[in-house]
């Protein structure tokens, strides 16, 4: 609920790396997309998933379903490490900690997540930083969401 909303009764998770240009256009919600591009335009951000879609679903899978969805952007700035996979029982929070413990280099950061998944992030140090951006379920991440995202991404960690 980020950055897909709906999935058509076409599109099947675990298939992902063999989906038409078609459906991948249908599958990412074009305002999350659109406000993916405009954060990526011109700067060094890299992208990290954290969807329960890792389960299935590959590094190659995701890029793919980007680019035929016509935002290679993307694919382009996912990071070297570029998913952090839920386990049972953490929460997103500490998978999120794990992962910054373990590949973060002091770079500026945003977690965007959905208040489905996301509620574990809210008071601790990441949304006490103003670090955590929830989209409401069912609108997704949008062009009104830049200015947070970019503030989060222009100030240095500490």
């Amino acid at each position: 609920d980020v950055v897909v909303l709906d999935r058509p009764s076409a599109f099947d998770k675990h298939r992902v790396h063999e989906l038409e240009a078609e459906l991948c256009r249908q599958v990412i919600h074009p305002p999350a997309g659109q406000a993916f591009i405009e954060l990526l335009e011109g700067s060094p951000a890299k992208v990290v998933v954290t969807s329960n879609w890792l389960r299935f679903t590959s590094r190659p899978a995701f890029e793919r379903l980007f680019r035929l969805a016509g935002y290679p952007q993307v694919a382009d700035a996912l990071h070297e490490f570029w998913c952090a996979p839920k386990r049972s029982p953490a929460s997103r929070l500490q998978v999120i900690d794990e992962w910054l413990s373990e590949h973060h280099h002091g770079e500026p950061y945003c977690i965007v997540d959905d208040t489905d998944s996301g509620p574990s992030l809210l008071g601790p140090s990441h949304d006490k930083a103003s670090r955590v951006l929830l989209c409401t379920v069912g609108v997704g991440l949008h062009r009104g969401h830049i200015p947070f995202v970019r503030e989060a991404l222009a100030r240095s960690v500490t």
